[in-house]
Parts: structure tokens; sequence; C-alpha cells
């Protein structure tokens, strides 16, 4: 069951007449995990932090983007396992992998795609070809609750962050994807799961991943411009030497 958000606001959330590509830009210059975090708590959002256990395949980059929420399920693992990219011949259903990409193609630009893999970890869920794919019809990004594969072609790929929970070679095991675009849970660290909706913004830098309410996406990114302008302004009096006295009285606990 999705979640219902009860906000601590007076006012209806702000909104932005931008692209997603253009919030990806913003969040990225003013944000950092502690200030997506504060600018969540005072919105009233709680909840809102993945399991620690996520790490970027390329330490460094920020994952920022719409949420595509995918969720898949484990086959037994046996000797006629299909490919999980390829489609049997003569198959009019169209394979839920080309389903999930025409999504990807059909939203647009600046997607991550958020797998809920149902807890298993024995195959590789994604891999350089399908992320090169994704990336070329506009999704930015991977938060993936299982393992990916083929890191070493991935980390040289440029605006495409990848966090995910493991990485293993080999996708011999079996899986499927069942749905896309629809709600799932990934593993919380303040929650033993956090809903992703079709929608929400993902977030995500060396603190680990946070979920933005799609409700109140730019409610969130003007009030971390906020804190991006006041904390330099902050930043700069306490490096030339502010006295303790008068930082504690101006800006209280740090």
């Amino acid at each position: 069951m999705a979640p219902e958000y009860d906000f601590d606001l007076e006012d209806e959330p702000r909104q932005l007449d931008i692209t997603d590509l253009e919030r990806i830009e913003r969040f990225k210059e003013a944000g950092y995990g502690g200030s997506v975090a504060d600018a969540l708590y005072n919105v009233g959002v709680r909840d809102f932090v993945f399991d620690q256990d996520f790490f970027a395949i390329d330490d460094g980059e920020i994952l920022a983007g719409r949420a595509l929420p995918v969720k898949l399920h484990t086959q037994a693992a046996t000797d006629e396992t299909e490919d999980p990219g390829e489609q049997a011949e003569g198959d009019e259903e169209v394979h839920p992998q080309k389903r999930m990409m025409r999504t990807v193609e059909s939203q647009p630009d600046g997607s991550i795609l958020c797998f809920d893999t149902g807890g298993d970890m024995q195959p590789a869920h994604f891999g350089e070809m399908s992320c090169t794919l994704a990336y070329s019809h506009g999704a930015r990004g991977m938060l993936c609750a299982g393992n990916v594969r083929d890191t070493r072609y991935v980390r040289q790929m440029e605006e495409f962050p990848v966090y995910t929970l493991g990485t293993t070679p080999n996708w011999h095991g079996g899986w499927e994807i069942i749905d896309v675009d629809v709600p799932i849970h990934l593993p919380g660290h303040l929650s033993h799961y956090v809903t992703v909706r079709p929608g929400d913004f993902i977030f995500g830098d060396f603190d680990g991943v946070q979920i933005i309410p799609r409700e109140v996406v730019d409610e969130v990114l003007l009030r971390i411009e906020d804190i991006y302008e006041e904390e330099n302004e902050e930043r700069r009096k306490i490096a030339e030497g502010m006295p303790i006295d008068e930082v504690y009285e101006e800006y209280g606990v740090l």
C-alpha cells in the first residue's frame, strides 16, 4: 500500500515550471545528503532513508531523478531458464524488459530505474548494455535492491550513476520483470522498507539514498537551495574565525 503523507506545510507545496533534467542539475548543484534530509524532515516527511547497504559503484556520483519503479521476481534455476534479455521466437507478447525500456522511452528524460528484487541476491539483475540502452532513451541512473554486473564499463558511463546492494558476474539462476511503473518496496534504514511510487524523486550521495515524495519535490528543492545559500555564508564566517559564542548565538547547535 502506498503511503499517505501528512505534510507539515501552511500552504500548498511550491511547484516549478522546469524539466526533470533541470531539476536534476539543481539538486546536484545545491543538494547533499544532510540538506535533503533536513528539508524532508521540515516538511513533515519521515522514513525517507533507504538502507545503508546501498552503495555507488563509482564513488562520488550523485544519483538524482524521477523514480521509475520495477518489480522483479526470482525464477527457479534450471538449464532451460530463459535469458531475461531475450524473447522466445514467435512470442507475440511484448517481453517485460522491452516493456520496461519502452516505459523509459515514453517518460520525460531524467528517470531513475528502481529495482525491487524481492530480496533475491543470487543473480545479476542489470548490466552495462541494459544501462546503455536505458540511458540512450532518457534514464539517468539506477537504484537496484539486488545485484548489477559489468561494473567496469558502467563506471565509464557519463550521467548514469548506479547504486546497488551488490555485484556479481552472472545472471544465471533466473529472474523476470513482473510489473513496471507501479509502487514497490525497497529496504529502508529508518523503517523496514521505503515505498517508491511512480513519480517520486530519488537523491543519493556519499551519505546514502533518500526518497522525496512526488508532491513536494520542488518544495524540497527550493528549501535545499535556501540551505545552500545560508550555509555558504555561515561556512565563510566560521572559516574566517567567527567567535564561538557568536556562532552558537547566531546559528545554534551546528
